[in-house]
């Protein structure tokens, strides 16, 4: 009898731990779902839809992409102008074309600035069989020198020394607004400036016959 009551005693206490254990269980459980639930409710409560763009700056908008796209096609037109440019080919048959820039820091000498772009867009090249491959040798070669100078400075311009740097050929030199106008940063009078513009000029030299 006493082993019988010793054994339903420690069978109670087993199946009250194994309640309480459960009952504990459930509790995490249900706190667990309550604050999913309170957070899931607060970011219900604090999110605040973005107010769509009215009328007007879709208007705004519009007029700023047109004004970009009118200052940039205004930009393109005065870089390139075709209209300075023959339509006359001087070159029928084209063999090589040499880029190059130059620039005068001090003086506002676009002349300078132009020889120098052309010797940077030929020194660096060496074709020895450039007499053979054009018909009637150097003589007949032809360059057309294509100078791109800012539209301030090309009535100073002077073609005498630009076409000294081409020791042999026929050349056509033709002028457009381009190049560049930028800042020296300080005018040294000494060295004849006038203001604080540096003078760019770009060149293009295309060799055929």
């Amino acid at each position: 009898d006493i082993k019988d009551l010793f054994f339903i005693s420690v069978h109670h206490k087993k199946n009250m731990k194994e309640r309480r254990c459960l009952t504990s269980n459930c509790f995490y459980s249900l706190l667990l779902s309550l604050m999913f639930l309170l957070c899931a409710l607060r970011g219900a409560l604090s999110f605040t839809p973005r107010p769509r763009p009215s009328s007007s700056s879709f208007f705004l908008i519009s007029q700023s992409t047109t004004f970009l796209q009118q200052k940039s096609k205004t930009v393109m037109s005065l870089a390139t102008p075709s209209s300075s440019l023959s339509e006359d080919s001087h070159v029928e048959t084209i063999l090589f074309v040499e880029c190059g820039f130059g620039s005068d820091a001090h003086g506002q000498d676009p002349t300078k600035a132009a020889v120098r772009a052309c010797r940077n867009a030929i020194e660096f090249n060496q074709i020895p069989s450039i007499s053979t491959i054009v018909p009637g040798g150097r003589d007949e070669m032809k360059l057309d020198v294509l100078l791109a100078v800012p539209a301030k400075y090309q009535s100073e311009l002077d073609l005498d020394p630009i076409r000294k740097c081409f020791p042999y050929g026929k050349i056509r030199f033709q002028i457009q607004d381009g190049g560049m106008i930028a800042t020296n940063g300080k005018v040294i009078e000494e060295m004849g400036d006038k203001n604080e513009d540096m003078v760019v000029v770009c060149c293009a030299v295309t060799v055929g016959y």
